[in-house]
């Protein structure tokens, strides 16, 4: 095989793998940037209702260099309904001290095809 024939297949290949990357990516960011605009329209349009934090887990990741953490929840609604669900969210650093396990908290839900969403009041949203 000549050596050009080498080379157009390296950068076909080089080519494929960029735009496969790129795709990639921004998909995650569509993603990403739909989950925002979701938790802001949650907080700002949502029903309120109050939880106990049952338990309050650091997912190691951080944002902003604020915290990301998994709070597990029993959602006590308006019309007394009771839900459990966990939420990953951002809290402030400085903030932590209020979402400790046995804390009551005020969170925003709505139904979001066909699935009930939950929101941390208070919660960092970038």
């Amino acid at each position: 095989m000549p050596l050009t024939s080498i080379i157009v297949i390296i950068a076909i290949f080089s080519l494929l793998t960029t735009s496969i990357t790129f795709a990639i990516v921004f998909k995650g960011l569509r993603a990403h940037k739909k989950r925002n605009l979701q938790r802001k329209a949650i907080l700002a349009g949502g029903t309120s209702a109050q939880a106990v934090i049952n338990l309050i887990q650091q997912t190691n990741v951080q944002v902003d260099d604020q915290p990301e953490v998994l709070l597990d929840l029993t959602v006590t609604k308006q019309d007394g309904e009771i839900i459990h669900t966990v939420v990953k969210t951002v809290i402030q650093i400085v903030n932590i001290p209020a979402f400790q396990k046995g804390c009551v908290i005020e969170v925003k839900y709505m139904t979001i095809d066909n699935e009930q969403k939950f929101e941390v009041v208070g919660a960092y949203v970038p």
